[in-house]
């Protein structure tokens, strides 16, 4: 059904837009502001400073002494309020700012729990120096480093450039392996960029053993009490994050004489080996990436590695889909690569994750301040729930499809989906019982209670399920048929998200890899059974074309209408206080505002 009026008035909006957008080139600008950058470096070469042209005022600073570590501290704020990077800590003395050390290096076989423990009670370990080999994450001090050179290579410009080069030394003085780094920097719509090129060349055969950090690190200025976060590409936060896999962090805090967060990003690079890493998250805050978490890796004599890193320095809030452009456009890739590298992130996770019970998983929630949840349902009163609803009666009516085993023909062999009702008699927050309301229907995947019965989605047929005696038992006996012609093809995007409007129509959802063409069955209609086949000349039929979309069905007047067409696989519909609805989807952008009669971004 189609509203000229209402998409008239869209279209004349959105052209009003952006012809206010083109006509006001400060807005346009401001999105593409670079500024003019210039390097200085000490006459002793110690300090490399960074500082915007026609102000002396260094806002990075490279440090590279002759016998110690090289490292970048302060990082200034882009806005000028402060420093975001701290000098040796008194909980981390051996950190400080932004810098790149090794923890376990040539080391002999130790196990990962022992030298854990010793870096907590040193003095319970003393033969444990020599066997977990070169130290250099807790040692930037002259015996491990000795400085090479240090240069300026982009005096200045939009972008400037500079590097150090340094030997690390093995226990007798000797040169094991020479680190490169070479940094680029440019400031950008009022955000530092500064990509970093890692290059170790091994000048002895090098091991760098497994363990919980180590490479690069990041050294914020926290202390006790403060507001601060660590979020990464998957959303985790905190501890939470700390050990999983993602292509960036971000670590946010209010430093001193801030209002607002001070933000440091570091993005990974999906060239570097064992991408996306995964990261270390300590209780200070204090980030990096840890390659070695996975375990041992090698670089050859002569062999040069090569990693690649960009951090990423701004204030206010974080807008996590803005960051994930920004690092899409460090790799020069396409927003599909994100999505890619964070459902190989979910695979793993998957893989390894421990199975959890309906508590322990509400332990494990992240829950916004003012919030609490519980487990009010579970294995095994419920399982394999595929839809649900509420009643008017504060019931959980529940579709358990257990015929969701493959995309093959037909149905699974199992017979044994069903529609339960669960209910919390004694008002304590967990149901207490359950009743069976229907068995035998195959692949139940949408319901909606009401009319007294249930509407029910169970490709091809959308169905109504009568209970006129109010007994909680369906009159299977009188199941009616309503529409009929939603496709199989790929099972989780068929017909789905029941849900009542507004305007008293129901309203469901398609997913677009599923054809379907709807309309009512010639005559009562074929209820399917467990085993049956599926039809196979479903589209050959007169009816409504939907591949994708948002749809409603009249549950008096018995009519059907496609609402809008497009998407990916929406999976999940409400609306605001004004009526207006809106969908969710997944693959491509996923909160979509639906208008009726509107085409919308269509996967593939």
């Amino acid at each position: 059904m189609k509203h000229p009026s209402t998409l008239t008035s869209f279209r004349c909006f959105c052209l009003l837009m952006a012809i206010i957008f083109a006509c006001n080139p400060s807005t346009k600008n401001e999105s593409t502001a670079t500024t003019i950058l210039s390097l200085t470096q000490s006459t002793d070469s110690t300090i490399i400073a960074i500082s915007r042209k026609g102000n002396p005022e260094p806002i990075v600073t490279q440090n590279a002494k002759p016998d110690f570590r090289p490292y970048l501290h302060p990082i200034q704020s882009p806005d000028g309020k402060g420093a975001l990077t701290e000098y040796s800590p008194g909980h981390h003395k051996h950190q400080t700012g932004l810098y790149w050390g090794f923890t376990r290096v040539n080391g002999t076989s130790a196990p990962v729990d022992t030298v854990r423990k010793y870096f907590y009670q040193k003095d319970k370990f003393p033969d444990m120096a020599k066997r977990i080999g070169r130290d250099f994450f807790h040692h930037p001090e002259g015996e491990y480093w000795k400085k090479v050179s240090s240069s300026v290579l982009i005096a200045e410009g939009e972008e400037v450039s500079w590097q150090t080069v340094y030997n690390m030394l093995d226990a007798g003085g000797k040169p094991m392996m020479q680190e490169t780094l070479i940094w680029k920097m440019r400031e950008s719509d009022g955000k530092f960029f500064l990509s970093l090129e890692w290059q170790g060349k091994a000048i002895q055969d090098i091991t760098i053993g497994e363990f919980d950090y180590g490479g690069l690190f990041l050294r914020m200025p926290w202390k006790e009490g403060i507001r601060g976060e660590v979020v990464n590409a998957a959303r985790q936060r905190n501890d939470k994050a700390d050990k999983q896999r993602a292509m960036w962090v971000d670590v946010a805090m209010q430093t001193e004489g801030r209002d607002d967060l001070a933000h440091i990003a570091i993005f990974d690079h999906n060239e570097n080996i064992g991408f996306p890493q995964p990261w270390r998250v300590d209780s200070q805050l204090g980030v990096g990436p840890i390659r070695a978490r996975t375990g041992d890796w090698k670089i050859k004599e002569g062999d040069t590695e090569i990693i690649r890193h960009q951090i990423v320095a701004y204030v206010g809030e974080l807008n996590d889909v803005a960051l994930t452009e920004l690092w899409n456009q460090f790799i020069g890739s396409t927003s599909m690569y994100s999505t890619t590298s964070l459902w190989e992130i979910a695979q793993q996770e998957g893989r390894t994750a421990k199975f959890l019970n309906p508590e322990e998983a509400v332990a494990s929630m992240t829950l916004m301040d003012g919030f609490k949840a519980n487990a009010w349902a579970g294995e095994p009163m419920v399982t394999q729930p595929m839809a649900f609803c509420w009643d008017d009666r504060g019931r959980l009516w529940v579709a358990e499809n257990r015929d969701y085993e493959s995309r093959g023909s037909g149905f699974s062999n199992f017979g044994d989906s069903r529609i339960v009702i669960l209910e919390d008699t004694d008002h304590d927050g967990d149901a207490d019982t359950r009743k069976i309301f229907l068995e035998g229907i195959p692949f139940p995947s949408a319901i909606a209670v009401g009319f007294d019965g249930l509407f029910l989605g169970a490709p091809p047929n959308f169905l109504f399920v009568p209970d006129k005696n109010g007994d909680d038992v369906a009159d299977k006996e009188n199941i009616e048929v309503l529409l009929t012609g939603w496709g199989i093809r790929d099972r989780h995007e068929t017909i789905n998200s029941l849900h009542w409007g507004p305007d008293g129509w129901l309203y469901g959802l398609e997913g677009f890899a599923t054809p379907s063409k709807i309309r009512k069955p010639n005559g009562k209609g074929k209820i399917y059974k467990p085993k049956e086949p599926f039809p196979e000349d479903l589209l050959d039929a007169d009816g409504v074309d939907i591949n994708g979309g948002v749809w409603r069905y009249h549950p008096t007047k018995k009519i059907f209408e496609a609402v809008a067409h497009g998407f990916s696989n929406p999976w999940g519909i409400d609306y605001d206080s004004k009526g207006q609805l809106f969908i969710s989807a997944c693959v491509i952008p996923h909160m979509f505002h639906v208008i009726p009669g509107g085409i919308y971004h269509r996967q593939g």
